[in-house]
């Protein structure tokens, strides 16, 4: 599997972790709330920046690059919400979507881990 593939795979698997902790962490009262995104149109301005999953020599639709930002704010707390949409420069822009996706990845690695445990353990629920 080439490195571009993996990275593609490993955003996608971690969506789809940090997707199933946001909506299992809605508050119970309301049963319709759903985590909602800040819009992140603002961060147009800084469309083309390659992303981790950009392919390499590629440049994304605006469309799918707008995309893939607001998944990586999907998990992430208020403030680091707040801080890449409040990005004044190219280069803060890009720190912030680092620590985004070191987030991500760190949050993929760790449930992967617990997933490995309770495998071991025989408490792994379908």
């Amino acid at each position: 599997m080439n490195s571009t593939l993996r990275r593609m795979t490993t955003t996608m698997a971690v969506a789809l972790v940090l997707g199933a902790g946001a909506a299992g962490a809605a508050p119970l009262s309301d049963p319709g709330a759903v985590a909602a995104v800040p819009d992140a149109q603002v961060l147009l301005q800084f469309y083309p920046t390659a992303l981790s999953t950009t392919p390499s020599g590629m440049v994304e639709d605006q469309a799918v690059w707008l995309a893939k930002v607001q998944g990586l704010m999907v998990g992430a707390p208020p403030l680091l919400q707040q801080s890449l949409l409040m990005s004044r420069s190219k280069s803060e822009f890009a720190a912030n979507v680092a620590l985004l996706q070191q987030m991500q990845e760190s949050a993929l690695t760790q449930r992967q881990l617990q997933m490995q445990r309770q495998l071991q353990q025989g408490t792994l629920k379908k």
